[in-house]
């Protein structure tokens, strides 16, 4: 269900870029199919394998994020985005498809509706205590915010909310929060296993 949500709503997009731009600006439509490629190449494997892993590497997701927003930003130019892993998380692992769905988000509701230039910034690092490690992902944008929408309990944030369950228990969370500057980050939180 998660991987439908992923991918109707990009696929469309980004095939209308390309079509606008074969006829305007054939270099910047080769360039989006390019980015596009690589998106499918990494998340394609992953989507038909998602009922048969549980977990998978950080490095994967973030691979992931880094290839659609990639591709994002070659559809629209004033995205800008950063991502970023603390050292010796690489191999750390989590549920497939969760962070992209979160970047999606970010994209989705808080960069498209923005005018003018946007960020989103994705970052992992270590957090909770020596006893209870815990891997801290978010995923933050410069975008419009909440605003009147509700803060956060859309379908796709709600599969989210289940699946941590059903895999962690308590032992994970998904919080949103605005952000001083306007946007919002999204910030999971999970205990730190890694792959042996």
């Amino acid at each position: 269900m998660l991987a439908a949500q992923v991918e109707p709503h990009f696929l469309f997009n980004t095939l209308a870029s390309i079509r606008s731009a074969i006829d305007t600006d054939p270099q910047r439509a080769a360039h989006i199919v390019d980015h596009m490629v690589a998106f499918l190449r990494s998340a394609i494997p992953q989507m038909r394998d998602e009922a048969a892993n549980t977990t998978v590497t950080l490095a994967s997701q973030l691979h992931m994020a880094r290839c659609y927003l990639a591709l994002m930003h070659e559809r629209m130019a004033r995205l800008q985005f950063s991502v970023r892993a603390e050292a010796g998380l690489d191999a750390a692992l989590v549920p497939p498809l969760m962070l992209i769905a979160l970047v999606e988000n970010a994209v989705k509701h808080g960069v498209e509706p923005k005018i003018g230039p946007a960020h989103i910034s994705v970052a992992a690092r270590r957090a909770g205590s020596d006893s209870a490690p815990e891997l801290e992902i978010s995923v933050g944008d410069d975008g419009v915010g909440f605003g009147d929408a509700a803060s956060g309990d859309g379908l796709g944030l709600a599969n989210i909310h289940e699946r941590l369950r059903n895999y962690f228990g308590q032992r994970a969370s998904l919080t949103l929060k605005a952000l001083p500057g306007g946007g919002v980050a999204a910030i999971l939180r999970l205990p730190l296993s890694f792959e042996h």
